[in-house]
């Protein structure tokens, strides 16, 4: 009988997730404006997500100041303020830390984080934040999920990626799982359970090429 109930219940095949190699294609090609501030703060957004598959969330938590923001010439490592959904008074989410791509500009996250900084520096002192990301029009504030996740709904767009910004997360660690231990996927992901993984985020690639590596992987190491 419960064998019955269980078949007549089959669990469904989870959807196939996207190709982040189709979106990093687009983003070596396209051209962005260094000095149009949406342009930039759009970029940078998407390239921190795809080197560290973290919610768009973590990114609200990125500030500038030297306390967060320890930069060398060829690295940046931030470390995020208290707030994940993982964090707690026994765990916090690790640190970012970032390397330069010398092979491509347009992939480089260094590049694209001093120059957002340098391009929203006015607005920061204008309110007294130190946060990496702020809003780009109106009244200077520290941009939200919802508005980070409004620049990438709109790249996703224009790159014809017809998912939902969320989608980032699942997509990066359906990669990194095809190239690192899955102790590493955890990691760099900030997962305190590999259950919540296996479950809600592994996905079969929508792709003729699932064995690709993540390029952009190698640009992100997680720090304690």
């Amino acid at each position: 009988m419960l064998k019955s109930i269980a078949l007549k219940n089959a669990k469904k095949n989870k959807p196939p997730i996207w190709d982040i190699e189709d979106l990093v294609q687009y983003l070596s090609s396209y051209s962005v404006d260094t000095g149009n501030i949406y342009q930039v703060s759009r970029h940078t957004a998407i390239l921190l997500l795809l080197c560290s598959g973290r919610r768009i969330h973590d990114l609200t938590l990125l500030r500038v100041d030297p306390e967060h923001c320890v930069k060398t010439q060829n690295s940046i490592t931030f470390w995020p303020e208290f707030g994940p959904k993982t964090d707690n008074s026994e765990h916090r989410q690790s640190g970012w830390k970032l390397v330069c791509n010398n092979n491509n500009s347009q992939l480089d996250p260094i590049f694209w984080i001093n120059t957002m900084i340098s391009l929203l520096s006015c607005r920061r002192e204008a309110v007294n934040s130190f946060k990496l990301f702020m809003t780009i029009r109106g009244a200077p504030k520290p941009a939200s999920r919802t508005v980070i996740s409004g620049w990438i709904k709109h790249l996703f767009k224009d790159a014809r990626i017809q998912f939902s910004p969320g989608s980032v997360r699942s997509a990066v660690a359906s990669k990194n799982w095809l190239n690192y231990p899955l102790d590493e996927v955890l990691a760099r992901g900030n997962w305190r359970s590999s259950n919540t993984f296996e479950t809600f985020y592994r996905r079969e690639i929508r792709s003729s090429n699932e064995t690709g590596n993540n390029m952009l992987s190698r640009l992100f190491t997680p720090v304690h």
